[in-house]
């Protein structure tokens, strides 16, 4: 292989791997990234988001928010509280399911009443993987929920807190007739300590989105706080990742373009053609000198 060609594949892989690890990094972090939250809500804003690639990070929701924007980790107020109460009703009937999803931070309390038939049961799920690993088995996976028990007549549940993650309420049905179900949470959650933010953001609708200016410290994180006056049961949440462009370019094409040039450097230095090495190799024996008889 002649070195013009080494050279031409070095380039060639190295603009394929930089351009598949640019796309790939686009579409998880730039652009629109939508998630859903519950009213009360207050966790860390963590997808879609990246403090090196990302030089502003705007948030629209559908209803009431407020926000807030942190040097380092936010820390929990284990002193300050905020109490939610809803309630749900629906209809059920065989191998079908309904789950709603809550953020809770460690030290909150969920109490969980359901009503409904023997044939429904209810479930409460820590994690989104264990919640998709009970929709993938229907159930019938080990360790991938907290408790499972009938709706009838009543049944309470008391969730304590002790490590902040999504929490999923799931009714499951196995009748083959339609039955209602009714549940009513009461939540006491505890929620991060703000005044330690180094800048907040509130957003009415109609009005302008909240957007903060990311740092290169990783240790940067923005909070967002769903208020209880929402209007709806489910809230939809929008981030939008505006890209630092500098670095972009520093890490997709100054740096893979400096090492692939170091690269081509030695290859044309130490690796010579094969006509040539042929070549060097007849001068060589020329040179030699020959024994006359």
């Amino acid at each position: 292989m002649s070195r013009y060609l080494r050279i031409a594949l070095l380039w060639l892989y190295v603009a394929t791997a930089v351009l598949t690890a640019g796309l790939l990094i686009s579409l998880r972090v730039f652009g629109i990234n939508k998630f859903q939250a519950a009213p009360t809500d207050m966790r860390k804003v963590e997808n879609g988001v990246n403090n090196a690639f990302c030089q502003s990070l705007t948030l629209n929701p559908s209803d009431p928010f407020e926000a807030y924007s942190f040097d380092g980790e936010p820390v929990v107020d284990p002193n300050k509280f905020e109490k939610f109460n809803t309630s749900y009703s629906m209809f059920l009937t065989g191998d079908t399911y309904e789950y709603w999803g809550f953020y809770f931070l460690k030290g909150s309390k969920a109490v969980v009443v359901s009503s409904g038939d023997a044939d429904i049961s209810v479930f409460i799920i820590k994690g989104n993987s264990n919640l998709q690993a009970w929709i993938d088995s229907r159930g019938k996976c080990n360790g991938c929920y907290l408790i499972s028990h009938p709706t009838s007549p009543v049944f309470t549940y008391t969730l304590n807190v002790s490590q902040s993650d999504d929490y999923y309420l799931l009714y499951y049905s196995t009748s083959r007739y339609i039955l209602p179900v009714n549940s009513n949470v009461y939540i006491t959650r505890t929620l991060y300590d703000v005044s330690s933010a180094t800048s907040n953001c509130s957003y009415r609708p109609d009005g302008k989105p909240c957007s903060f200016d990311m740092s290169l410290k990783p240790q940067m994180n923005v909070v967002y706080h769903n208020g209880g006056n929402g209007t709806h049961d489910s809230i939809d949440m929008w981030t939008v990742c505006k890209s630092r462009v500098w670095m972009y370019v520093i890490v997709f094409a100054l740096i893979p373009a400096l090492m692939a040039s170091g690269v081509t450097f030695l290859l044309w230095k130490y690796c010579k053609d094969e006509r040539s090495q042929e070549l060097q190799a007849l001068v060589s024996e020329d040179s030699l000198p020959h024994n006359k008889f």
